[in-house]
């Protein structure tokens, strides 16, 4: 793979293009790798009344429960500030909003299983076993290619 890099201060902002004779699992890697990096912001979330800052990538999901943001990560959950729909926004988009309440890693499925109803049900690698809601199912299938 051939790399450009090309510097002048008449740039207003960075910008990157990536040519190839088709598109391909590198040049996905690639865009993919690019577009995180904007993305890299820590969270701000609460555990046992400390604040923390965490990297988005160590959270399996996040869920509305008694009207809080709640992050599960593989061994702790955290309390996030703002709402759902903000947090969203926020994150690398290799996570998936699944239903109104909840977002997931996309990174952390084990195992998707498509139910009579219409629905998914979504085991992640921590044991969790979730479920989409119909809304959300044409968006599941075109990010996970289902």
């Amino acid at each position: 793979m051939k790399v450009t890099v090309t510097i002048d201060p008449h740039f207003q902002e960075e910008d990157v293009a990536i040519t190839g004779p088709q598109p391909s699992e590198r040049i996905q890697k690639v865009q993919q790798f690019i577009e995180e990096l904007d993305q890299k912001e820590r969270l701000r979330a609460r555990k046992e009344g400390e604040a923390f800052l965490v990297e988005p990538h160590l959270f399996h999901r996040f869920y509305i429960e008694n009207r809080q943001v709640i992050g599960e990560s593989e061994s702790d959950q955290f309390i996030l500030t703002g709402p759902l729909y903000q947090l969203s926004q926020e994150l690398p988009p290799y996570f998936l909003q699944i239903s109104q309440s909840e977002i997931i890693n996309t990174k952390e499925i084990d195992q998707l299983h498509f139910t009579t109803s219409g629905s998914v049900q979504i085991n992640l690698k921590n044991g969790t076993i979730t479920y989409s809601s119909r809304r959300y199912l044409k968006a599941i299938k075109e990010k996970l290619s289902c």
